[in-house]
């Protein structure tokens, strides 16, 4: 029995030792070409450490100019011509963005759909703030390779346009949809990835009249020679989808079911399959967002960082000097059993950095300071469990499980309050923080709790 004691304080104390190593070193590999790769995720940290992109929406004040004939026709202007009243013409500037929609309503609607975006393609941390009087939105969002996609997929109309083939009018829109779906068909060669429309009632009427319009039509026609000829004519549409032209085309080529069905890819190669799909999802995150109802003119700038390396290290200098302080009060308390326990508080930290890495879990300041809360906790927890093994009491870890529970359930609840935040900082917090509380439980049941029984000569 003894021996096996001995031989299970030796593996705990290598289990702890490679987590250690793994969370503060990595664990590095060769791939195929010979490069060495890390297979723990770096962490992910917050805008703050980092320089950020300042996106700005500025409600649109600009009009257009509309000539008119004497007859009260649209007069497309030439250069170099002047149309003036003594001739005629008329010319009636509109506002784009008529005052009776500037309203605070539409204001809000128009931060809702941004908010909705970034959401929908999972931009994991952005701030967006809105101006209740002149209706400005400002966006932050991280300074890396997808900052001109989400600036460009923020800008997009989010809108469903069908043009009369010849005229251009538009004859249908995305004000009738209900939802935009990925759907897909499975073929004995292929699969299919379609972007299937649903509309409201009116929207489906609407497309079942057009369904009728849009067509393909054959008649008879009679050529100069007397011979009868087949002649096929189309009154197409063109497809207008967030701001792009995907083609002309009569409507049964696309509507199914009085649902419009755009295919985005046909294929049987797995990775080909897989770009459709994600493709098609872009378009029906813009399409699901809305279209906002204020035209916004938008700009954006760099902003650098306040928080650099030589600032970082100072913060982890004076909380690590913190911690060796009261560490070494813990060593002199407790001798032995103290520079035991501050093997494991060591090890607890590691453990806890290799979870947020694997979890992938955004640290911001507010997030690092829940790592500092964890590891005061956890230095707490164990200060009740060596001043329980001093008095000689038994149940020890019993005791000191139920002794920290009742304390710290308070902040145990907040963590998890905190974690369903939308703000990136607040959410941070909660997750560093609830990951933080779980380990203390789980690690030191597994780990120390072996350890310091058996200094006591007992299993409790």
């Amino acid at each position: 029995m003894k021996k096996y004691r001995k031989t299970l304080t030796v593996i705990i104390i290598l289990v702890v030792a490679v987590i250690m190593f793994a969370a503060f070193f990595g664990i590095n590999i060769k791939n195929g070409n010979g490069e060495k790769v890390n297979l723990i995720p770096d962490f992910k940290l917050g805008m703050e450490f980092g320089n950020s992109r300042v996106i700005t929406a500025t409600v649109n004040e600009e009009t257009t100019k509309t000539i008119y004939d004497a007859e009260g026709n649209v007069v497309e202007p030439e250069d170099g011509v002047e149309y003036t009243e003594e001739e005629g013409y008329s010319t009636v500037e509109t506002k784009i963005n008529d005052d009776s929609i500037k309203t605070l309503e539409n204001y809000k609607k128009s931060k809702d759909v941004i908010e909705k975006r970034l959401k929908g393609n999972d931009v994991s941390e952005y701030f967006i703030d809105m101006n209740e009087t002149t209706g400005e939105i400002k966006i932050e969002i991280p300074e890396d390779a997808n900052a001109d996609e989400i600036q460009s997929m923020i800008k997009n109309t989010g809108s469903l346009l069908l043009l009369d083939g010849e005229t251009f009018e538009v004859v249908f829109d995305s004000s009738y949809l209900e939802t935009a779906e990925v759907m897909y068909s499975q073929g004995d060669l292929e699969t299919a990835v379609f972007l299937q429309l649903t509309f409201n009632d009116e929207g489906t009427q609407k497309l079942q009249e057009l369904n009728n319009i849009y067509v393909e039509t054959t008649t008879q026609e009679t050529d100069e020679e007397g011979k009868v000829e087949d002649v096929t004519k189309s009154k197409t549409v063109w497809v207008i989808l967030n701001d792009a032209f995907i083609g002309s085309t009569v409507l049964p080529n696309i509507v199914y079911d009085n649902k419009i069905m755009l295919t985005f890819g046909l294929s049987n190669d797995p990775n080909e399959i897989q770009e459709a799909v994600e493709e098609a999802q872009k378009e029906a995150i813009l399409l699901n967002s809305g279209t906002a109802p204020i035209v916004y003119d938008y700009s954006n700038e760099v902003k650098e960082t306040s928080i650099d390396n030589t600032t970082r290290l100072m913060y982890l200098v004076g909380i690590g000097i913190v911690f060796i302080i009261i560490y070494i009060y813990l060593i002199i308390k407790f001798k032995a059993k103290g520079f035991i326990a501050v093997y494991f508080q060591i090890g607890y930290l590691a453990t806890l950095l290799l979870i947020l890495r694997l979890t992938n879990v955004i640290l911001t300041i507010e997030g690092m300071a829940g790592i500092v809360i964890g590891m005061v906790l956890e230095y707490i927890f164990t200060y009740i469990v060596l001043n329980t093994m001093a008095k000689d009491e038994e149940g020890m870890y019993k005791k000191a499980n139920l002794t920290f529970f009742l304390n710290t359930l308070p902040i145990y609840v907040i963590s998890v309050i905190f974690t369903f935040a939308a703000r990136a900082n607040i959410n941070s917090f909660g997750m560093t923080l609830f990951w933080g509380i779980i380990i203390i439980y789980i690690y030191n049941f597994i780990f120390p709790k072996f350890i310091f029984e058996n200094l006591k000569g007992r299993s409790q």
